[in-house]
């Protein structure tokens, strides 16, 4: 017994420690695959010489989505720094983003259901049931994320996944052929990200934590089931009024 009390300290501070680098390396490694996906339209659009962007809720949005980036960044930062006390009172501003992020989601999603519905090719009613899904991959982890702060375990694997939900349409961006445009590939590429979770869970706890068990499962169910829905007819005749009613 005299064992286990010396060095139970120990056994503890390692998986801490490991926690710190993992949420802090998953926040910079989901900015650059949002920052790659959306370089060429966005943030470095004068260097490709990309069209303007169509709408002003679209600069929104977009400016909403890399604030909610960013502070995930800074939190998992502060975190990892011991620095809990500023990471709460910056929590309140991601109270804030969630909600935007989530408004303008479907704005924009509206936003470009019109506006893509005449390009030859261009199945606009998938890509709308897909931007929708994403965005409620998003809405519900994060929101219980907020219901459960107080236990920092769930919170932090829930804020993760709730992110990586919306990973889907920066991997749909990135410039090579087989993601591009691409939802299938691109929603599979983001689930990647969540097989990273599970396994730092197995290698760090030897078992998978229940907020990465429920939180991945809806991300995984609710966006394979929009792409899903967007190729049935119903969902089609349905785009079609929501243009006619929007556009």
């Amino acid at each position: 017994m005299a064992t286990i009390v010396v060095e139970s300290p120990v056994i503890k501070a390692i998986p801490q420690k490991h926690e710190h680098l993992f949420f802090s390396g998953m926040s910079w490694f989901i900015a650059a695959i949002v920052f790659i996906g959306f370089a060429r339209t966005y943030y470095l659009a004068g260097l490709f010489d990309a069209k303007p962007l169509p709408a002003a809720i679209v600069h929104i949005h977009g400016a909403v989505f890399t604030s909610w980036i960013a502070l995930l960044v800074v939190q998992t930062s502060l975190v990892a720094s011991d620095r809990t006390r500023t990471h709460r009172h910056l929590g309140l501003v991601g109270l804030g983003l969630a909600p935007l992020v989530v408004v303008l989601g479907v704005l924009v999603a509206n936003e470009m259901l019109n506006r893509t519905a005449t390009i030859p090719g261009f199945n606009s009613p998938l890509i709308f049931a897909v931007a929708l899904s994403e965005i409620s991959g998003f809405a519900v982890p994060i929101f219980f994320a907020f219901r459960l702060r107080r236990r920092p375990a769930a919170h932090k694997r829930l804020i993760l996944i709730g992110t990586i939900a919306m990973t889907t349409a920066g991997f749909g961006r990135w410039p090579v052929s087989f993601l591009l445009h691409k939802p299938l590939p691109a929603m599979l590429a983001a689930f990647s990200l969540l097989v990273l979770l599970f396994a730092f869970d197995l290698l760090t706890m030897r078992r998978i934590h229940r907020a990465t068990v429920l939180g991945s499962a809806w991300v995984v169910f609710i966006e394979l089931s929009g792409f899903a829905i967007g190729h049935t007819v119903s969902w089609q005749s349905f785009a079609v009024h929501v243009r006619l009613l929007t556009g």
